[in-house]
């Protein structure tokens, strides 16, 4: 099996390297990261919700959802959750020590929020 490389000897490689080539591996490294990213992220679909969308933001994905609250005689007990769910809120999704945690977020996510106030100001 190959050795790896220590990371003074890729460094010493990658100073070697032309702009352009730079540039290639920059996209590549780009490409690369963001999806190893997204199958870190990656979120088990829940049974009682319908994801209608999905992004990733900040190191955490977002999942706009329609659900069930599952009470006796609610609506949205009779029929496909996609057409009698409540909702879609967003709800955001993390991973901590190999444990997926969500947190309900509401009507708008935190990059509509900052879009927000910055055209207010």
């Amino acid at each position: 099996m190959p050795r790896k490389p220590s990371l003074e000897s890729l460094r010493a490689t990658l100073q070697r390297l032309n702009l352009q080539q730079k540039q290639e591996i920059y996209a590549w490294l780009g490409e690369a990261i963001a999806s190893e990213v997204e199958v870190a992220l990656a979120i088990p679909p829940r049974p009682e919700a319908a994801v209608t969308e999905q992004r990733h933001y900040q190191g955490k994905t977002y999942q706009r959802e329609k659900r069930r609250c599952n009470r006796i005689g609610c609506k949205c007990m009779a029929g496909e959750v996609t057409d009698v769910g409540h909702g879609p809120y967003w709800y955001a999704y993390w991973k901590e020590q190999g444990k997926v945690c969500n947190q309900y977020v509401g009507k708008r996510t935190p990059w509509e929020e900052w879009f927000r106030t910055e055209t207010t100001e």
